[in-house]
C-alpha cells in the first residue's frame, strides 16, 4: 500500500486532480482511491522477495510530486505499508500507510516505510490532539515570559509570550510537544488567543515601556478576521495596542492561502506593533519586507546560537543586521545563550537580544517577582498577617 498525503494547506480538490496522473505511472492492476480530502491510497501487488519494488515506485512518485507545486507549502509525503507484515485488512493497511506518511512529514523526508514505533508515536500524538481542546478551555495552557533585553544597557525591554501546558500527570509540558499538533488540528487559534488573553490581562499594570510579543502561526494568518479578533481582545482588556507586538514568520508572508499583508496593515492601523520572526531561515521576500510596515526583524535562533563557531552563520547574522540598518528596522537576535554570543552581537552592532543567557522563560509569579525587584510594577502592600 502506498499512501500520498498532501497536507491541509493544499487547495481543495488537489488530491482528486492527482489521481489520474498517479494512475499513469503505476502498474495496470493497481487500485487507486481518494480516502481523505488530503490522501490518495494506491494498492499494488509486489513480489515479496523483491524488496526494492515498492521503493522504486515510491521514488518515482516522489520525483513526480516534487515537480508539482499545487500541494501547499508543506508539499507531499509518501507512506508505505505491506499487507504481509503490517496489517491484516485493507482498513488497517491504509491506516499503517497513513501513519508512515505523517511520520515522513514530521521527519522532513519524502517517504517512509511503516514500523510499530510510528504507531506508538501516533497514538501519543492522537492523545495530545484529543486533550488539547479541554486543556485550552480549562486554562491549563498558560503563558511563560522570556525576557527581551537591550544588549547595550542591559535594560529589560519586554517579553516574548510562550505557551506551557500544566498537565496534572506529566507536569509542565514544553511547546515542542503540542504546538505543531495544535497547528495541524486547528486548535492553534484558540490556544494562541487564550494564552495571549492571560498574558495581557496579567501585564496591564506592568511598566508601560514593556512590550509583549506574541507568535502567530501560519494557519492563523489565513483568518481574514484575525486583526479584528486581536483588537477586540485589547479593547476588552483595556490593554494599550502599542504595548503588543505580533510576530509572524516568512512562511506566513509567502503562504498563497494566507492574508498576512492585510492583517499586518489592519493591526498597524490600530497601533499594534508587528515583527517578522525567524528571519534568515526561509525564502525571504524583500518586497514584502519593504512594502509592509514591520517594526522589527528577529534573527532566528538557529543562526544566533552557532554564529560564534560558524563563520557562515555569523555572516548571515551580520547581513541581516546591515539589512535592518538600511531599512531603519531594529533587529532582535533570538537564541542568545552565552556571554560570548552576546559580546559578538554587541560588536556587530546588534542592540536587542533574547535567550537563556538572560534567564529561562518564567511563569507569571516568577515574572512579577523579577519586575517588582526592578520596580517595573506597583509594589503591592502585603500585611504581616491576615486579619482573623
Amino acid at each position: 500500500m502506498i499512501l500520498i498525503e498532501i497536507g491541509p494547506d493544499a487547495p481543495v480538490g488537489a488530491i482528486g486532480d492527482l489521481a489520474p496522473v498517479i494512475a499513469a505511472i503505476l502498474p495496470t492492476d493497481a487500485l487507486i482511491g481518494v480516502v481523505h480530502p488530503t490522501q490518495l491510497a494506491c494498492a499494488i501487488t509486489i513480489d515479496p522477495y523483491a524488496a526494492d519494488g515498492p521503493d522504486q515506485v515510491a521514488s518515482h512518485l516522489g520525483s513526480l510530486l516534487s515537480q508539482r507545486g499545487e500541494f501547499g507549502a508543506r508539499g507531499a509525503t509518501i507512506g508505505l505499508a505491506r499487507s504481509d507484515r503490517d496489517a491484516t485488512s485493507m482498513e488497517r493497511l491504509i491506516e499503517a500507510a497513513e501513519t508512515a506518511a505523517l511520520a515522513a512529514r514530521s521527519e522532513g523526508v519524502r517517504s517512509l516505510w511503516f514500523d510499530e514505533g510510528m504507531a506508538t508515536r501516533r497514538r501519543a500524538r492522537d492523545t495530545v490532539a484529543h486533550s488539547l481542546p479541554d486543556a485550552i478551555e480549562s486554562g491549563a495552557i498558560i503563558p511563560y515570559f522570556e525576557p527581551v533585553m537591550d544588549l547595550q544597557s542591559g535594560d529589560l525591554l519586554g517579553f516574548e509570550v510562550l505557551a506551557r501546558w500544566e498537565h496534572p500527570v506529566h507536569g509542565v509540558i514544553a511547546p515542542a510537544h503540542f504546538i505543531d499538533i495544535a497547528s495541524e488540528t486547528s486548535a492553534i487559534a484558540d490556544l494562541t488567543l487564550s494564552v495571549m488573553r492571560q498574558a495581557l490581562f496579567a501585564a496591564r499594570d506592568w511598566d508601560e515601556r514593556l512590550i509583549m510579543s506574541v507568535n502567530f502561526a501560519v494557519p492563523q494568518m489565513r483568518d481574514p478576521w484575525l486583526a479584528q479578533k486581536v483588537i477586540r481582545l485589547l479593547t476588552e482588556l483595556g490593554y494599550p495596542p502599542a504595548r503588543l507586538e505580533i510576530e509572524l514568520t516568512e512562511g506566513a508572508l509567502m503562504d498563497p492561502h494566507g492574508v498576512a499583508p492585510s492583517i499586518v496593515e489592519s493591526l498597524k492601523a490600530q497601533g499594534v506593533r508587528v515583527a517578522l520572526d525567524d528571519f534568515g531561515t526561509g525564502v525571504s521576500s524583500l518586497t514584502h519586507l519593504r512594502a509592509l510596515p514591520f517594526d522589527r526583524i528577529k534573527i532566528d535562533h538557529s543562526i544566533v546560537t552557532r554564529m560564534v563557531d560558524d563563520p557562515a552563520r555569523a555572516s548571515i547574522a551580520d547581513a541581516i543586521l546591515r539589512l535592518g540598518e538600511s531599512l531603519h528596522l531594529p533587529v532582535v537576535a533570538e537564541g542568545v545563550e552565552s556571554a560570548r554570543i552576546a559580546d559578538r552581537l554587541r560588536a556587530m552592532g546588534c542592540t536587542i537580544g533574547q535567550g537563556y543567557v538572560f534567564g529561562q522563560p518564567m511563569n507569571l509569579m516568577q515574572t512579577r517577582r523579577m519586575l517588582a525587584e526592578q520596580r517595573l510594577i506597583p509594589m503591592a502592600v502585603v500585611p504581616d498577617r491576615l486579619a482573623s
